[in-house]
């Protein structure tokens, strides 16, 4: 194992990055503040085996994405990075590696609003750097704030998050003086949310214009921290060790992590066959007009979809499909009580007291207990969630099942839930610095009260408070 040194940022060589350009005259304190915290944080990267990240650090520099990035890393507020290692970054798509404002982009989604370290379990099996050549590692100053904590301690007894001194990732010893912290994360099934600095228009399409979120879990209680919906190769990417450095909690993972993808390529990644055969030859509204169910449901801004499983369509529910195909109507309306249009539910904003209303205008109830989530729909129909959180770049996947089976529909309550939800993504405004879920997690920038903390609420507008 190697020693754990405190790095004295006053000692540290900076490298020069070169000045960050102003946009307006207004600019240059904060352009000239933000620079000055990168070249110092570059340098204490590389000095810990971080080269690869600090070499991308200093490329993507200059570019619109990387500016804001550096603008908000030097706010002072609290993030958690998921640093690639050295291999990892080599392995970048060379399509994203030479094109400097993508690539900013990318980067931009290895950060997540908020300190998320787990003061309870650190692993002290590993060095806290990128690389294998460096024996020292950053100072792990930064404290975590009592508002994330508090967050912390209800999502775990809420849903099974992780917060212990013993049982490390692969059998290391644990101890809460270790210099190799681990995020707090919720044991498969459960998962923990958090909002990312990603926020450019042609990768997000969340309601109320936020920013993109990443997920991750621990398969068991005894392993590592794995980041979903992403994979390196044939393994999955997950965080080797963690370190902190003034207002960063920084964790090493062994993978570069790319944005969510489009409806089309989530049903492609979970072999989603029979359900991409029945929205094939299906038209739904989009945009005034009519277009294939995909392409209008790739538009939508913000979407939570309950997608069945190959499994759920059985011989009988295939003979049920069948007999609707002369049915237009009733058929747009099945697929249509599947999703929920203008609005994003993450699997841990699910609560006993949530409802919602689905794109045909049918209430949507779910329900939680020892056994996992379930979602209610029309005619009685009820499914469980088997695989939360498959995120897309316009809202969230969640794998159900059982078929939805209600062709009800109610055009004009449709309508007007869609309408509500608009309107508040419009008028909230949040600055989510801890898990996303029923008890909050996100420090409010205005009076909007965010209702994810609402949770005696008899009905949730999940938009207020969702993706």
């Amino acid at each position: 194992m190697r020693s754990s040194i405190v790095f004295p940022l006053s000692f540290v060589l900076p490298l020069f990055l070169g000045s960050v350009q102003a946009q307006d005259s207004g600019q240059n304190s904060s352009s000239s503040n933000s620079s000055a915290y990168i070249t110092q944080w570059v340098s204490a990267l590389q000095s810990t085996g971080f080269n690869g990240f600090a070499d991308t650090l200093t490329k993507i520099n200059g570019t619109s994405p990387a500016m804001e990035l550096f603008s908000q890393l030097a706010s002072g507020r609290n993030f958690t990075v998921f640093a690639p290692d050295d291999s990892a970054i080599q392995q970048i798509p060379s399509g994203v590696s030479q094109n400097t404002t993508l690539l900013a982009e990318y980067i931009a989604y290895h950060f997540v609003d908020g300190d998320f370290t787990n003061t309870s379990y650190t692993n002290s099996s590993g060095s806290g750097g990128g690389g294998s050549s460096s024996s020292s590692s950053m100072s792990s100053s930064t404290e975590t704030s009592t508002a994330t904590q508090s967050t912390a301690a209800l999502l775990g007894r809420r849903f099974g998050i992780l917060r212990r001194q013993d049982g490390g990732g692969n059998g290391s010893s644990n101890s809460s003086g270790s210099s190799n912290p681990q995020p707090f994360a919720g044991i498969w099934p459960n998962v923990t949310i958090g909002r990312t600095l990603l926020n450019a228009s042609a990768l997000v399409a969340l309601g109320g214009n936020k920013s993109q979120v990443l997920a991750w879990t621990r398969p068991t209680p005894e392993s590592n921290v794995t980041i979903l919906n992403q994979a390196s190769g044939s393994n999955n990417i997950t965080v080797v060790n963690g370190t902190s450095w003034q207002n960063l909690f920084i964790n090493r993972i062994n993978g570069t992590l790319t944005p969510p993808g489009n409806l089309t390529t989530a049903l492609t990644a979970i072999n989603a066959t029979a359900l991409q055969g029945v929205l094939g030859g299906l038209q739904l509204p989009m945009n005034g007009t009519n277009g294939t169910a995909v392409e209008a449901l790739q538009c939508a801004k913000g979407i939570t979809f309950f997608v069945p499983a190959n499994v759920a369509f059985t011989a009988a529910v295939n003979s049920s499909l069948q007999g609707l195909q002369s049915n237009t109507t009733a058929l747009t309306a099945l697929v249509q009580n599947h999703y929920i249009n203008g609005t994003t539910l993450y699997s841990t904003q699910f609560d006993n007291s949530t409802t919602a209303v689905s794109a045909a205008g049918e209430p949507l109830h779910f329900i939680t207990n020892a056994t996992g989530i379930f979602v209610a729909g029309a005619n009685n129909s009820i499914a469980q969630i088997i695989r939360p959180d498959v995120l897309i770049d316009n809202g969230v996947a969640h794998i159900i099942d059982q078929v939805i089976f209600a062709s009800e529909s109610d055009p004009s309550q449709a309508a007007s839930a869609f309408q509500s939800a608009t309107s508040a993504a419009a008028a909230y405004s949040t600055t989510e610095t801890g898990p996303i879920g029923i008890f909050g997690g996100g420090t409010q920038s205005t009076s909007a009260q965010s209702t994810s903390t609402q949770s005696s609420s008899s009905e949730v507008q999940p938009t207020t408070s969702s993706g």
